[in-house]
């Protein structure tokens, strides 16, 4: 348990540092050249991670995005190169990744997503539907707050557009699986 917490509060730290790095040094120039390299990039991961190492696929039609999902002991696990789980509990699951410019910003359209979109999760041959909730800007201080709850929950994190010392953290609630 004390090693899951470890290593999710390292991942949380590297993430929240690389945003930093992301927003300080953004210029119309990268923009477009790591435009051309996203495509080429997906791809090549696509094709080169086994598809037995991805433990859930996240989608949000709203916004276009499809993203694989490796577990927590995978090296591929990890805000450089995914999508990164940092929790994941049987109630609880945070994912956090990019935003901004560059090849790995994954969540760079969470800021267009509004209360009541949906996000699908297939996590584990489970199909998941959640709703969004609460969309909060949190203070970038390696920690989320998260208030207690019995409903299971999908938390989507990455940098503030709005505010470099900021996070967006987007809570959705379980609206059905597979199970219910």
């Amino acid at each position: 348990m004390l090693r899951k917490s470890l290593i999710s509060f390292l991942l949380l730290t590297i993430y929240l540092g690389s945003c930093l790095l992301i927003y300080t040094s953004e210029n119309k120039e990268n923009t477009v050249k790591t435009a051309k390299i996203e495509n080429s990039n997906i791809n090549y991961l696509d094709n080169s991670i086994a598809k037995s190492d991805v433990i859930a696929t996240l989608q949000i039609p709203k916004i276009n995005l499809k993203r694989d999902i490796y577990s927590l002991t995978n090296p591929h696990n990890n805000v450089e190169e995914n999508v990164t789980i940092l929790t994941d509990t049987e109630k609880l699951i945070v994912l956090a990744a990019h935003s901004g410019p560059g090849d790995i910003a994954y969540f760079n359209d969470l800021d267009e997503l509004t209360l009541n979109d949906t996000i699908n999760l297939t996590y584990k041959n489970t199909n998941l539907l959640y709703k969004i909730t609460s969309i909060e800007e949190q203070p970038k201080d390696g920690n989320i707050e998260i208030k207690k709850s019995d409903q299971k929950r999908l938390i989507l994190t990455t940098c503030s557009k709005k505010s470099n010392d900021k996070q967006l953290v987007i809570i959705s609630e379980i609206e059905k699986d597979d199970l219910t």
